[in-house]
């Protein structure tokens, strides 16, 4: 009886060796240059896109940030940087990338506890088998129409559709119809058939590719916003900002990184208890941008996993999604095992 009890108690804990693969799977998009009316001819190929080069720029301009020493205030602040802009005569701005979803969420990649790894797939079967992966692929789904991994290319523009393309079914997404910060309002009977595609691959030892095409008409010679690369302990008088781009096979284009575009679309975390603003799916609720990590007690991803796996608790259905959502975000999640 004891060493049965000390099975179940190792089986809800977390093993020191632990991971799993993500289960969304983004590739780099990116940045071309076109106009509004080939979107409403339904052009969205072809050699109206123009690859958006990342071009550099120097300005001389006045300093403005806190705390600036009162004999520097009248200095000039000289900028080096990166920047990007549709051309003078183009006003839509295209982003295209291909998102895959995988399946087998419950099965880690590492793992060093074996009972660990039975106990968290009877937990998932049971999910899959009462709750089921529809609400995830719901709020996934829901975040490609709406466009939100467009980040800030998506402020301001006048019009944006998404175009998602899977096998032969394609869909044309006005994102203005889906909300950005509420997903139990949206009945689009299209975005139901990708959810669906999406609740298939995660439910099976499968995938579904999707051929994602963003456009956002912004205006003509508006700036755009490529992914800007992380450069540490930048020398004084060089270059301080520093954006994306790829070579293609039609030449250099602005890109935005993978990280960010699956970032946006795993925002889905409405069940953090503050606020409901959607936050991305992280083990503690992490938003750097806002200098807080909104779960980081009790209701963070460990602590509901360990809860979830004892044979003795539960927890609700919107913890269940949570923890589900961060095996699907995948990640190395290994503990202390003493």
């Amino acid at each position: 009886m004891a060493k049965k009890a000390s099975t179940t108690k190792q089986a809800a804990e977390v093993p020191s060796i632990l991971a799993f693969n993500r289960k969304i799977e983004p590739s780099d998009a990116l940045l071309q240059a076109g106009c509004w009316s080939s979107v409403e001819a339904k052009q969205f190929h072809g050699q109206e896109w123009r690859n958006i080069e990342v071009y550099e720029k120097r300005n001389r301009g006045t300093k403005s940030q806190y705390g600036v020493a009162e004999e520097e205030k009248a200095d000039p602040n000289l900028a080096w940087i990166d920047d990007a802009a549709l051309f003078e005569d183009t006003d839509t701005l295209r982003v295209a990338f291909t998102l895959k979803f995988l399946g087998d969420v419950a099965k880690p990649t590492a793992n060093n506890r074996p009972e660990f790894a039975e106990k968290l797939s009877a937990c998932i079967s049971a999910y899959q088998a009462d709750v089921g992966y529809a609400q995830l692929a719901l709020r996934y789904a829901n975040n490609i129409a709406n466009g939100r991994f467009l980040w800030r290319n998506r402020v301001g523009a006048e019009n944006i559709v998404v175009v998602v393309q899977h096998q032969d079914k394609q869909w044309v997404f006005n994102s203005y119809d889906f909300a950005l910060n509420d997903f139990s309002t949206d009945t689009n009977s299209d975005l139901a058939e990708l959810a669906a595609v999406i609740t298939q691959a995660l439910s099976t030892s499968s995938f579904a590719l999707l051929h994602i095409v963003a456009f956002a008409q912004l205006g003509h010679g508006q700036h755009v916003f490529p992914s800007q690369e992380m450069v540490l302990d930048i020398p004084k008088g060089q270059k301080s900002r520093h954006l994306y781009q790829l070579k293609t096979t039609t030449g250099k284009c602005a890109a935005m990184h993978s990280e960010k575009i699956g970032n946006a679309i795993r925002t889905i975390d409405t069940w953090y208890q503050v606020g409901g603003v959607p936050i991305a799916i992280e083990p503690y609720g992490s938003a750097p941008s806002q200098g807080e990590a909104y779960r980081s007690s009790k209701i963070d991803f460990y602590s509901l996993l360990i809860k979830w796996l004892k044979e003795d608790e539960t927890i609700a259905v919107e913890d269940q999604h949570f923890v589900v959502a961060n095996l699907i975000r995948g990640g190395v999640f290994g503990g202390n095992d003493e």
